[in-house]
């Protein structure tokens, strides 16, 4: 059978009903009799609960039930983190005792209406002793530093050395040295459906049910019930298409603090859906961050070996405690043929919202480090950037290339794809208008980075933390089809639509396996435990759907197909291997007059159980549970594959400096991506632009700043800076396509690719902007403010110290 819908700019089958508001989100889902949720959070970042009276709320009318910080840690268990660390605070989802962070829950109110709830939370009498606080991941480390967690003793969660290769050798044979200082800032990239979630207890059956936000259904369900000492089998979730997630929606605090309202209301359902100011302020951030970088080159720009020192603030939480620094491992040497590397990271608390996944999770920031480095090279060498990067990238005859970490990138043609990226944007034609504009005072800059883009988790990397005894490991999804009597289809999977264009590009998949039409393929969006397959590492994160998602779903459409062929066998009296599936028929190969509709077929196999079943079964259904065939544990040198496939990126950005303001407007900026046999190219360049332009954001506007006493002062989007289409200019596009021979299609990942690569390239035409001046830039973001403050200081390295770095916003 030839695939015929794979390949094609299929419309996406989303955007009617996005459009025309037909839709429902979490907060669109009906309830009858709901009670509405009104959090109380702390206003301080560190203090202690000397007496916490709620009664005064209580006693209100339209008050159904009030729960404290008390009551949840006699009634729960605490928080247990994706990755079991060594030693762990007990982390509940309410504040008891103390509170850690400006915006951590104290007490909840369920009320008859949401005004009627936050009207009961000024009631609610709270005294605190404020406690120093601890904000800078380096301060934390400090001898003297308050501890942000009592019971662990030290504000260091975690600290690992991880040394892959010759390093001292190379270090050695090494011509010079060249070393930097990056740093990267908190930022979200901020869904417009903000998180939500809506419980009901049975007390009949002692069940729960869960509707609401979730990237990971199948962890989730396992941390609600474990917290609330429960089965897994007694929680139902269900999990509508998300208005966007971007890996921000993963906070089961929530879900356990509105479940356990559900428990005292006993069948009312309960609501609670965070307002944008709640979400700035406390579902979570991306993680900031310092790392040295020091590299051993040769006088031609060749890099021998890297070493890394990383120091990743985890803000006040544990739930991601240790992923930032072990998810750089993935992409540690970026897209270069660097055979020694070391990486030591820190997990530091402090006294900060505590930090979540974001599009690409601590792969920005390593990219950014790298590539960062590599324009340092070529300043110390005097090459040109080009020209270094072409020295040291991993060769296309070299794949599949293995890291030194254990990463095996699966295919690639590096060089090409940065040769066609500067093509793209006419690199020599932008290098004389550069001069030009030099020479007229302007400065005018070129930025260049590549980036690979890992997808796929294999959750054993957290062994390298937890020890070989942790249970979750490995990377697979689940799916169900089922074809209807009619002649259709519907797919079940464990993943989640977010607005990738899930759902389109699985009926296009499985309309080409099944030889139907894209528009006779269902997919059931929603997901619900009850209903859809899944494993514990099911759901919507880590880029993982080209690889995963897709292979579950094609295994079972391929069962089904398989019984499909097998009963119009019997029919046509022929055998299996001589049928064909296309247009809604089964036809004989070589005799087109010798054919059945697939509907035909379809309604035997459900209404006709006198019939002989192939597999002694009436109907045509099949599930499959796909298992990652490449994953593994940590071997005795301690490299792992982190990640299973990679794809990869280069960009190339020209921005323009106001020498008087120093503002920074993006006048060009183009894209040259490898994500294998792509599925849709029209959703593939939707994902392109999207994360180009997070990217683009992360390293020019966005910023979550804490003043010293750890009070956040960007929580709205009057002060957290949103890009508008004025703000980002039209993103060029071209593409490779080196499909993977590990998925079943050839496809690689292409979600995050923009927002890991894009800060880099953004950095690098600053720099390059700047050069007049001889001002390099080693951190993000770049604030015009800031910049214009170390030009009349007549300083060379921006950021300057984290004093400047509050002030002077």
């Amino acid at each position: 059978m030839n695939a015929t819908w794979v390949g094609q700019r299929f419309a996406r089958k989303e955007d009617g009903p996005l459009l025309t508001g037909h839709d429902r989100f979490v907060d669109d889902i009906p309830m009858h009799n709901v009670a509405h949720v009104a959090i109380l959070r702390s206003p301080h970042a560190h203090a202690q609960i000397m007496r916490l009276d709620a009664s005064r709320a209580a006693a209100l009318p339209a008050v159904y039930a009030v729960l404290t910080g008390e009551e949840v840690v006699r009634l729960s268990r605490p928080q247990r983190g994706r990755i079991p660390l060594p030693a762990s605070p007990s982390v509940y989802a309410l504040a008891h005792d103390k509170v850690v962070y400006v915006g951590q829950p104290v007490a909840a109110v369920a009320a008859v209406d949401r005004a009627a709830a936050e009207d009961a939370l000024d009631l609610i009498d709270v005294e605190y002793q404020p406690l120093p606080a601890v904000v800078s991941p380096e301060g934390a480390m400090a001898a003297d530093a308050p501890l942000v967690f009592d019971e662990i003793g030290s504000n260091v969660l975690w600290h690992d050395t991880f040394p892959y290769g010759d390093v001292d050798g190379a270090f050695r044979r090494a011509d010079r040295l060249v070393h930097e200082r990056i740093t990267i800032h908190r930022y979200l990239s901020t869904p417009l459906e903000t998180f939500g979630s809506i419980a009901q207890f049975d007390p009949s059956t002692q069940t729960m049910t869960v509707w609401g936000s979730a990237h990971q259904p199948g962890q989730e369900i396992n941390n609600i019930a474990s917290a609330l000492g429960l089965s897994p089998g007694q929680v139902r979730m269900i999990v509508p298409p998300m208005g966007g997630g971007f890996g921000n929606k993963t906070r089961p605090i929530y879900h356990i603090l509105v479940a356990l309202l559900a428990m005292k209301l006993g069948n009312r359902p309960v609501k609670w859906i965070e307002d944008r100011r709640e979400s700035l302020l406390a579902l979570g951030h991306a993680a900031d961050g310092i790392m040295d970088v020091e590299a051993a080159i040769q006088h031609d720009g060749t890099i021998l070996a890297l070493k890394f020192r990383n120091i990743e603030n985890e803000g006040a939480g544990i739930d991601f405690a240790g992923r930032h620094n072990l998810l750089m491992l993935s992409n540690l040497v970026n897209c270069y043929r660097i055979t020694a590397v070391s990486y030591e990271g820190y997990s530091v608390v402090t006294n900060s919202c505590p930090v979540i996944a974001n599009r690409g999770i601590g792969k920005p920031f390593m990219c950014l480090a790298v590539e960062r480095i590599v324009d340092a090279v070529a300043r110390a060498t005097g090459l040109d950037r080009v020209v270094v990067r072409e020295r040291n990238f991993i060769q296309p005859h070299q794949f599949p290339y293995e890291t030194p970490s254990g990463q095996t990138y699966d295919s690639g043609d590096y060089p090409r794809m940065l040769r066609k990226a500067l093509d793209l944007l006419d690199y020599d034609e932008l290098l004389v208008e550069q001069s030009s504009a030099r020479a007229e005072g302007r400065l005018v800059g070129i930025g260049i980075a590549c980036g690979v883009e890992p997808a796929g988790s294999n959750l054993a990397y957290g062994m390298l933390i937890s020890g070989p005894g942790q249970l979750l490991s490995g990377q697979g999804e689940a799916a169900r089809v089922r074809m209807e009597p009619d002649g259709s289809a519907t797919v079940y999977t464990g993943g989640i639509e977010s607005g990738q264009g899930h759902t389109t590009s699985l009926s296009q998949i499985v309309a080409d396996e099944l030889g139907l039409h894209p528009e006779r393929v269902r997919i059931a969006a929603t997901f619900d435990s009850q209903s859809h397959p899944y494993v514990q590492t099911s759901g919507n994160y880590s880029n993982k759907f080209n690889g995963h998602d897709t292979a579950a779903a094609i295994g079972a459409a391929r069962k089904v197909r398989d019984k499909l062929l097998r009963r119009a066998a019997r029919m046509l009296e022929v055998s299996s291997d001589d049928l064909e599936l296309g247009d809604g028929r089964v036809r004989v190969m070589g005799a087109p007059d010798r054919s059945l509709p697939i509907a035909q077929i379809a309604a035997r196999a459900y209404w006709s159980l006198t019939d002989e079943a192939p597999d002694d079964e009436p109907g045509l259904e099949a599930l499959h549970y796909y298992r990652n065939p490449r994953v593994r544990t940590p071997d005795a040198q301690r490299r792992v594959p982190v990640q299973m496939g990679f794809s990869a990126a280069a960009h190339v950005a020209l921005v323009e400096v106001d020498p008087d303001t120093f503002e920074i407007a993006v006048r060009r900026y183009g894209v040259v991506h490898d994500c294998g046999k792509e599925i849709n190219p029209l959703i593939v360049e939707g994902q392109v632009h999207g994360a180009t332009v997070h990217g683009i954001a992360a390293a020019l506007l966005e910023e979550f700043v804490y003043d010293d006493e750890g009070q956040l002062l960007t929580t709205s989007f009057m002060d957290y800076l949103k890009p508008s289409a004025a703000d980002v200019p039209t993103i060029e596009t071209d593409r490779l396509e080196t499909p993977s021979p590990w998925t079943p299609l050839g496809t690689k990942g292409i979600g995050e690719g923009g927002a890991i690569v894009a800060p880099a390239a953004i950095a690098s035409a600053v720099e390059d902007a700047l050069q007049p001046l001889g001002i390099k830039i080693t951190g993000l973001p770049i604030i015009p403010t800031r910049l214009w403050r170390v030009v009349c200081d007549g300083g060379t390295t921006y950021p300057r110290s984290r004093e400047a770095y509050v002030t002077a916003r």
